[in-house]
């Protein structure tokens, strides 16, 4: 009887480059999910930490009042909150129709429910950025540095309190990435899928940081010019296809947002002689040592915004970037993405600055420190091709790997664990609990149909957007876009307190000796009311003066088309319905009079009186007034705004035209190889 073999087992080949990079193409993916997710667990999971700044003043805010009010059943097109009245949904910062918010909206947006959006974000950002580095290095490691180094850059951290900022320049990468395919293969399926990205980012509705990735993209456009010249045309017009394929999607928002825009404050800034937020040289200090201004510390002793001046992204960022130089194209997408945006950001006296502040869009910008994102893409790519050379250099099995797990402990530890900008440590409750409390009792048993009036950007009722949870009428608000008609009335009231009585201010507030003092007004007008007189204003400059000596009891000031009305001083209104966006007023006049509405003038609001439509116009520069008929009647007034419809249209058509390409060009990929 034979022995059974006892043969050896055949030992397991050495892992050759092809199968470490196809484990990686599973691992890497693998690492951004779990390092970014490392980063934000204890903010999303722990009662104990709360949202910073801006995302608890107005984001957090703003996000549950809108999903608040979708689950009532209501579109708040208006909102009669902020600013004595406002049009919600233009403000593009609310980010009404960004997709990527509406699983937020129907669950409902908590402070912790918003970190995981800035969470998914920064995964966003990371997976755009790897994806990306990998087509310009071919090496999966590399690829996941560079992702990692991006989505949990400084910016990223620094700006965890501004969510549009960080839903806007996730998508950065993502704009690049489809660019480069469509200029390899598929040209036109990838510049329509790099224009659908472009619309997320301009639904996500921070145009600052809009327009600078757009500047990116022409950026990584010229670099690939440097790269192939006799193609320049054809990069150019891809890379010019991408934001207005996106600007034709986002429409919805980009309407009514831009006939909020040309109607607010911004609309007269001047970046060329006022100027916020320039990135001195010493700032570049945080690159490698993250304590420079006394962040982690809790000293900080920067520029006076601490969340626009922390660039840390690693401590070997900047000795792997420079690395990443040896290989071409890596490094002139690095340096471009680098160098003109920094040079930019410097301001005045760096010369660059000056030249674009004249160009439309970046005329109106506040602070060019914020396009920090784009050269911290640029560091992140170069890093991640200075990985792919150390790796070629020294082909030391494990070196990739060791280098990459320090980078993420390294990340781990100073854009999180330690990092007091990524989030508070101490609840929300403990943060915002007092200040609304105060607010509800300064502000409880607030009569009907009138207004708390305090000052501007006041922190002491926790929220600045406060008025938004406790659905109180106030005189003030929180946000980029205050109408310009508004804020010069407003601004008048100091010097003229009797106008607060058009804005049917029943109590107001002021500080004395740091102590909270709280007054009753008894001449505020009714909500609807009968100017005594009317006072002819020729111009906007002209009605602006006036306000100074106005008193509302007497007298109202009316363009001059209006003033040959015979007044019915002693006529009488009284508001019977009101909803936001919505007034039903019974009035009483003996002649067609002006009717003046204590509500802020903005284009779109319609009224009908008789159910014929009546013409709507500013009254005392800021207000609403309508020339009603004579004798007893109901008229309404209803806002509707002016470019929703129209916008909404273009954003359908694109859409469906978007999607046809996208399906034709399938089905002929599809017929081509069979």
């Amino acid at each position: 009887m034979s022995k059974p073999s006892r043969r050896q087992p055949r030992a397991a080949a050495p892992p050759t480059p092809e199968r470490i990079t196809d484990r990686w193409r599973v691992l890497g993916p693998l690492l951004l999910v779990f390092v970014t997710l490392a980063c934000y667990w204890v903010p999303m999971t722990s009662s104990q930490t709360s949202i910073l700044w801006d995302a608890a003043d107005y984001y957090q805010v703003v996000q549950n009042y809108f999903s608040q009010e979708l689950h009532a059943g209501r579109m708040p097109f208006w909102t009669p909150y902020p600013w004595g009245g406002y049009p919600f949904l233009a403000d593009p910062q609310v980010g009404a129709w960004y997709p990527l918010n509406w699983p937020f909206f129907l669950i409902g947006v908590s402070p912790q429910m918003l970190v995981v959006e800035h969470w998914l974000h920064a995964l966003l950002a990371a997976f755009g950025a790897y994806l990306l580095a990998f087509r310009l290095v071919r090496h999966r490691q590399a690829a996941v540095l560079a992702g990692l180094c991006y989505g949990l850059s400084g910016f990223f951290v620094g700006h965890s309190s501004h969510t549009t900022m960080l839903q806007c320049a996730a998508w950065t990468p993502w704009l690049l990435l489809l660019l480069d395919r469509a200029l390899e293969s598929h040209a036109l399926r990838n510049t329509i899928l790099g224009g659908l990205a472009a619309g997320m980012m301009i639904l996500a509705g921070h145009f600052q940081t809009i327009l600078y990735s757009f500047l990116a993209l022409a950026l990584f456009a010229a670099a690939r010019v440097i790269e192939r010249p006799r193609r320049w045309s054809r990069i150019f017009a891809y890379a010019l296809a991408i934001p207005v394929i996106g600007t034709f999607v986002s429409a919805i928002a980009t309407g009514p947002g831009l006939e909020l825009a040309v109607n607010s404050i911004r609309a007269s800034l001047s970046a060329v002689t006022r100027t916020e937020g320039l990135i001195p040289f010493r700032a570049l200090a945080t690159l490698v040592y993250p304590n420079f201004y006394g962040v982690l510390s809790e000293s900080y002793h920067g520029p006076q915004d601490i969340t626009q001046f922390y660039f840390y992204a690693g401590i070997l960022l900047l000795p792997l970037a420079v690395f990443g130089l040896r290989n071409r194209f890596p490094r002139w997408v690095g340096l471009l993405l680098v160098i003109p945006t920094i040079w930019y950001a410097m301001g005045h006296s760096a010369g660059l600055y000056l030249l674009l502040a004249r160009v439309p869009g970046f005329s109106s910008v506040r602070a060019p420190v914020n396009i920090w994102f784009v050269p911290a893409l640029g560091l992140a790519l170069l890093a991640g091709a200075g990985l792919a050379a150390v790796d070629g250099k020294w082909p030391v099995k494990w070196l990739p790997t060791a280098i990459l797990l320090f980078v993420c402990l390294d990340l781990f530890y100073f854009q999180s664990a330690t990092n007091p900008l990524a989030y508070s440590r101490e609840s929300y409750d403990q943060l915002c609990g007092p200040g609304e409390k105060l607010f509800r009792r300064v502000s409880s048993g607030l009569p009907p149909l009138t207004r708390f009036e305090a000052p501007e950007h006041l922190a002491i009722f926790g929220p600045m957007s406060h008025f938004l949870n406790e659905r109180t009428e106030v005189t003030y608000g929180y946000g980029p876009l205050p109408f310009a008609r508004y804020s010069a009335y407003v601004g008048t009231i100091p010097a003229n307190p009797r106008l607060r009585n058009g804005l049917n201010v029943s109590r107001w507030m002021d500080m004395e000796q740091g102590q909270v003092a709280v007054h009753t007004n008894p001449d505020a007008l009714p909500r609807a009311n009968f100017p005594k007189t009317l006072v002819p204003v020729r111009s906007v400059e002209e009605s602006q003066q006036r306000l100074a000596t106005l008193d509302q009891a007497r007298a109202g000031l009316v363009p001059a088309s209006i003033a040959g009305v015979s007044q019915d001083g002693n006529g009488v209104a009284e508001v019977r319905e009101f909803t936001p966006g919505h007034y039903r007023i019974h009035y009483r006049c003996a002649t067609p009079s002006v009717l003046r509405v204590g509500n802020a003038y903005f284009r779109g609001w319609e009224a009908k009186a008789g159910g014929r439509p009546i013409e709507v116009f500013p009254v005392d520069h800021a207000l609403l007034g309508v020339v009603v008929p004579a004798g007893e009647a109901d008229v309404d007034l209803d806002y509707h705004s002016t470019y929703f419809l129209a916008g909404a249209l273009v954003s359908l058509i694109s859409l469906l035209a978007c999607g046809t390409a996208l399906w034709i060009l399938r089905e002929r990929a599809g017929i081509a190889t069979l």
